[in-house]
């Protein structure tokens, strides 16, 4: 069998790997409630992530904050989500299968690529016992810029020593994918539904999956190299390196 390609991949983390959206929302809102904003619901919220906090909340605020009261507003923001998302922020189904079957695959080379700040993703991924499986975790402050800016993506790639048309981007949101197309990178959408999921393919995705846990058969099919393997737990075959695919 050939070396698998994709060589490395590179995950988002909110809406991707972390259900994150309630938790998001409950700091939100709370930091909101404090300056006298109403609030927003789930779906407002699923729609307006991905930026990061600055820009969430100033979309959030609108005209009502301006000036020197956004920064605070947002600081505010942080500091309640930083204390609520362990406990509001659990994995998608699938997904410790998924990041070591990346692993597997692709000689350890996983990276998570967020805008969030690193130690906030690091802290998160040791919660739920994913850190194993990550190499290299950035942020919009690791390297100074947030995606869909490609700086964002192409120093992981390099330090993995991977070219990016054998590296696989996979994302929730157009800002992935725009960050992948940005250094010739293929792009895989994930958890979407049919709006955001048009609007992944328009923006460049060459797939989009309806959960994260299709990812696996999806590289076994698509790939290069890449099989089944693994232990079978509670019934269901854990993809790796073992048993060949279809």
């Amino acid at each position: 069998m050939p070396a698998p390609i994709p060589a490395a991949v590179l995950f988002d983390l909110d809406g991707t790997l972390a259900d994150s959206f309630a938790g998001i929302r409950l700091a939100l809102n709370a930091a909101l409630s404090e300056a006298g904003i109403p609030d927003h619901d789930l779906d407002w919220v699923r729609g307006h992530v991905g930026r990061g906090a600055r820009e969430l909340v100033r979309d959030a605020a609108g005209a009502r904050v301006e000036g020197a009261a956004l920064p605070s507003l947002t600081a505010r923001y942080l500091e309640v989500y930083r204390a609520v998302y362990l406990a509001h922020t659990p994995p998608f189904p699938d997904v410790a299968s998924v990041l070591e079957f990346a692993a597997a695959g692709a000689a350890g080379r996983v990276a998570v690529v967020s805008n969030k700040d690193e130690d906030l993703s690091r802290l998160w991924l040791r919660h739920a016992g994913l850190d194993r499986f990550v190499a290299a975790v950035v942020g919009p402050d690791t390297y100074g810029v947030r995606k869909p800016d490609p700086g964002a993506l192409r120093p992981v790639l390099r330090g993995f020593g991977v070219a990016p048309d054998d590296a696989l981007v996979v994302g929730d949101m157009v800002v992935d994918a725009a960050a992948a197309a940005g250094i010739g990178a293929p792009m895989i959408g994930v958890n979407a539904g049919p709006a955001a999921g048009e609007a992944l393919r328009a923006a460049g995705a060459v797939a989009v999956l309806d959960r994260v846990g299709e990812l696996p058969a999806w590289l076994v099919g698509h790939g290069v190299g890449w099989r089944y393997h693994g232990p079978v737990s509670n019934g269901v075959r854990v993809p790796g390196a073992g048993e060949e695919g279809t």
